[in-house]
This record gives C-alpha cells, sequence and structure tokens, in this order.
C-alpha cells in the first residue's frame, strides 16, 4: 500500500469571540505577517518567515481585526496551516520551578 500524501490545507474555520466562525486562509497569515510585529509580552508564538510573532495577534491581523475566541484557537488554527507554534514557559525566580496556576488564575487571564 502506497502512503497516502498528505498537504498543507490551504485554510481553517476560526471560531471568534463573537460565537461566530471565520475563514483563515494561509495567504492571509502570510501577509499578516508582514505588519505583525514581534512582540516579547506574549506566550504564544507562530514561527513564519523566520520571526517569532504572536499567534493571537497574527491571527486577529489576518482576520483584519476580527478577535479570534481565544489564544488556544488562534494556535491550533496555524498549527493546521502548518505553522510551527512555540510556548514560552514561566520559572519562578525564587525557586526555579516551573510556574502553575490555578483553574481560577487561568480562566480570569487575558493580554
Amino acid at each position: 500500500m502506497a502512503p497516502e500524501h498528505t498537504s498543507t490545507p490551504a485554510e481553517t474555520r476560526v471560531g471568534l469571540k463573537d460565537g461566530s466562525y471565520a475563514v483563515l486562509t494561509l495567504a492571509d497569515v502570510a501577509v499578516a505577517a508582514l505588519h505583525t510585529p514581534e512582540d516579547a509580552k506574549y506566550d504564544v508564538l507562530a514561527a513564519v518567515g523566520g520571526r517569532n510573532v504572536p499567534a493571537l495577534a497574527l491571527v486577529r491581523n489576518a482576520l483584519k481585526g476580527r478577535d479570534p475566541g481565544n489564544t488556544n484557537t488562534a494556535e491550533m488554527a496555524l498549527h493546521e496551516l502548518g505553522f510551527s507554534i512555540l510556548v514560552r514557559r514561566r520559572f519562578d525566580n525564587a525557586t526555579g520551578e516551573p510556574v502553575r496556576l490555578t483553574r481560577e488564575q487561568i480562566n480570569s487571564s487575558s493580554i
């Protein structure tokens, strides 16, 4: 049996904050990446064209200002389009241990 040929899709659906969906295309992401600056305050980055740009800001720019539901939604959409995702891990300065947030902290956090 010959192996199946898999290819990266040219588009995917993204859930938006208002509950609707939008189509995110590879071309829209490529153009948005040209105008999305690298930003150290974000913890989830997408590797695009040799730069690490914030996943959330990149998807927002590609969707022409419409907000994806959350960072995970943006991350998953970019991953489906074939982009590498980098996640920054935070460590406690005093103990050197990874920071573990409670569910309440996670639910109430936003960028």
